[in-house]
């Protein structure tokens, strides 16, 4: 297989832009890609701060159009791959290199429809200016008079790169192929098929999306329209179509929609994979897997948030048909497959360390700051927060002082009615005494887990809350004689505050 040179183009987000080259090597491994080893070395040991705020990135790579063509579908911050034919400070010097090149225009071209794609990171171009461009290049297209703007087979990539420092000045011109494309991949847009690693049940299956049990044919129908009219819109990504603000029960401290699709990419979730989140919440990261086709099981000690008793919300926004609020809803509303939910404390796991490992991936993100904090039982209502806990395996390092909460306890039933024999349980779980303990402690207790668990080369992903004068304390936490650690993605909050974006792998036993 040829190897070129490739333009990876990325999405300029200043949020998540570490993650950018450690999500596109995690899809390109899910999806079975042969030199994963040597992007993996390139872009994540070697040159990541070299990277590090660029739209583009060239390297070279061999061209596996399909495997291309799926990541790019699934990825939330890798726009398109270009297979560079010329490069240039200027637009001569990309046409005189390309008039030496002129069998590539006629492998690609003839006898198929093709079309221009532009684009140009730092600089505003209107449609007057963009005709002018893609004409420079006439001299070399005359010959290929099929064009098709709406169905091509062949997409001529020109983008442009200027100057973030000195702006309006042009830095790099760009001509080659269109491997892949986010912006005209349509299999994506809301549930559309993508294979293995699959987002669901496609357009096709949509019909009672976001429509509960009861509605009239009438409110079906105008449902369905709705989802398959947003799923024909190619200009909006796939993934707005499941933004918080359109979700019917809001949470807390639910993650936020993009960051829980590029976890769920950097744990490599396939369709039939069985998820856990251990401190599950209103459910985000379970359903983001669920849209990837993932079995999903999840637990929590607050039983309020998986009831949705005081803490969620209903969105203001739509209009409801019950006021139920429990962590299902959003599952219905998006016809996913219920996840299997526990209320347990992590601190004491409720798994059998002694069956076979059993979990493909582990995403969570546990508890921080004033809004939520990590938790755990206390044996004795009795107990003094701070003390010791006897029989647990934390000591007064880990509890802290001053805060005692309700929670803990057994599982939590998917049905909608509860019986008088359920109350009982409910209300036992909701008086049952819990203290706050350090996020450390916390972090350690997943580790716990997921090396018990978790499938050799099982992925876990979790976000670290950190401080800059504690940093080389809070990555000693990543440290565990049964996890390698795959990368640390940073997103700042402030200059002293952030959170570090961890993805580790299972070594095999």
């Amino acid at each position: 297989m040829n190897i070129m040179s490739h333009l990876i183009w990325f999405s300029s987000h200043k949020k998540y832009d570490e993650c950018k080259l450690t999500e596109l090597v995690s899809l390109l491994d899910a999806y079975g890609y042969k030199d994963v080893g040597y992007l993996h070395k390139l872009l994540l040991e070697e040159n990541k701060k070299k990277y590090s705020g660029k739209a583009f990135v060239k390297i070279n790579i061999s061209e596996e159009e399909e495997i291309w063509q799926h990541v790019t579908s699934r990825s939330i911050l890798v726009k398109g791959v270009i297979q560079i034919w010329s490069e240039g400070s200027s637009y001569d010097e990309v046409l005189n290199n390309l008039m030496t090149k002129k069998c590539l225009f006629e492998e690609t071209l003839d006898n198929k429809k093709w079309c221009f794609y532009f684009n140009a990171f730092g600089k505003v171009i209107n449609q007057e200016e963009k005709i002018k461009k893609m004409n420079f290049f006439k001299s070399l297209l005359y010959k290929y008079n099929s064009v098709d703007l709406l169905n091509p087979d062949v997409q001529l990539g020109l983008l442009e790169e200027y100057d973030q420092t000195d702006k309006g000045t042009l830095k790099t011109v760009y001509f080659g192929k269109c491997v892949a494309l986010r912006k005209y991949n349509k299999s994506l847009i809301f549930g559309g098929n993508t294979g293995d690693v699959g987002m669901g049940a496609g357009v096709d299956a949509i019909e009672g999306v976001g429509c509960n049990e009861g509605g009239s044919v009438a409110s079906t129908v105008s449902c369905a329209a709705e989802w398959r009219r947003r799923a024909e819109n190619p200009k909006v990504a796939w993934w707005t179509h499941y933004a918080l603000n359109r979700r019917p029960i809001l949470g807390p401290t639910t993650t936020d929609n993009e960051l829980a699709f590029i976890m769920c990419n950097l744990a490599k979730i396939k369709s039939g994979h069985i998820v856990l989140d251990p401190f599950v919440g209103s459910g985000g990261l379970l359903i983001t897997a669920s849209i990837f086709n993932a079995i999903c099981i999840g637990n929590d000690i607050d039983i309020r948030l998986l009831k949705g008793y005081k803490l969620s919300y209903l969105n203001p926004h739509m209009k409801h048909k019950n006021n139920k609020k429990s962590i299902f809803e959003n599952f219905v509303y998006y016809n996913l497959k219920m996840p299997e939910i526990l209320v347990s404390d992590n601190s004491r796991p409720v798994w059998n360390f002694f069956h076979k490992p059993w979990v493909d991936a582990i995403v969570t993100d546990p508890p921080y700051g004033h809004r939520a904090t990590v938790r755990m039982c206390v044996k004795s209502p009795k107990r003094v927060p701070g003390k010791s806990i006897k029989g647990g395996s934390r000591g007064e390092s880990d509890v802290q002082t001053g805060e005692e909460d309700e929670d803990c306890g057994e599982i939590v039933e998917t049905s909608n009615d509860c019986d008088e024999d359920e109350s009982k349980k409910v209300k036992c779980l909701m008086n049952t005494k819990t203290v706050a303990y350090s996020c450390s402690s916390a972090v350690k207790d997943l580790l716990n887990i997921a090396s018990h668990v978790l499938v050799d080369n099982g992925m876990l992903v979790f976000l670290l809350p950190i401080q800059t004068e504690t940093l080389e304390e809070d990555k000693a936490l990543l440290n565990h004689e049964d996890f390698t650690l795959i990368s640390y993605d940073l997103q700042s909050f402030t200059p002293t505050t952030g959170r570090f974006i961890v993805s580790m792998k299972r070594k095999c036993r």
